[in-house]
């Protein structure tokens, strides 16, 4: 015979055996995710390492630097189109050719440099001279982006009239690469650190 249940008596053990479990669950949880995870200072230190170290500046003139360009662009010359960078006393100078319509164009554009903060060298567009045509900055800068082989950390960007040297993105076997820090041409005042990327 079936005893009859009267009222709604609770299993109070059960209940409390499920909490001790649930909370038993949650500490051990815990105590993994913090081992796993690592420490605060791990990540910190993980950070540190990522950003370059100064090991040193360079102070240069134009004539010397001219030399380096001379020297550096060697390899970005090509049958059809040579060019050349020199610095001036008063300004950056690109000098090449513009060819239009089969005929060669005797090609100059003039920048004035400043240093970013990231330790490029921008360049912007003062003055343009493709022999008596009067061609829009924009569409020069584009036909010499589309034309010229120039190193991968030259970008130029039409639109603004300018080119960025990054010279951050030097890519090679050491992990250097060089900040620009101050650009006076009149004063012959040309300043870089020199920074090693930690990989």
């Amino acid at each position: 015979m079936k005893q009859k249940r009267i009222g709604t008596k609770q299993n109070w053990w059960k209940w409390g055996f499920l909490l001790l479990l649930a909370l038993n669950i949650a500490f051990w949880g815990v105590i993994i995710s913090r081992v796993l995870g690592g420490s605060p200072n791990d990540t910190k230190s993980a950070q540190t390492v990522t950003n370059p170290v100064k090991v040193g500046t360079i102070t240069t003139t134009k004539d010397e630097l001219n030399q380096t360009l001379t020297s550096y662009l060697n390899d970005y010359q090509s049958k059809d189109l040579n060019y050349s960078v020199r610095l001036t006393s008063t300004n950056i100078e690109f000098q090449g050719t513009y060819k239009l319509l089969g005929a060669e164009v005797p090609l100059y554009i003039y920048f004035e440099p400043y240093h970013l903060k990231s330790g490029a060298v921008q360049l912007k567009v003062t003055s343009l001279s493709a022999g008596n045509l009067p061609l829009p900055e924009a569409e020069v800068l584009s036909y010499i982006r589309s034309s010229y082989k120039l190193p991968k950390f030259v970008e130029i960007l039409p639109q603004k009239s300018v080119v960025n040297i990054n010279l951050q993105n030097i890519d090679n076997d050491s992990g250097l690469y060089l900040k620009s820090t101050a650009i006076n041409l009149a004063t012959d005042e040309i300043n870089f650190d020199i920074l090693k990327k930690n990989r």
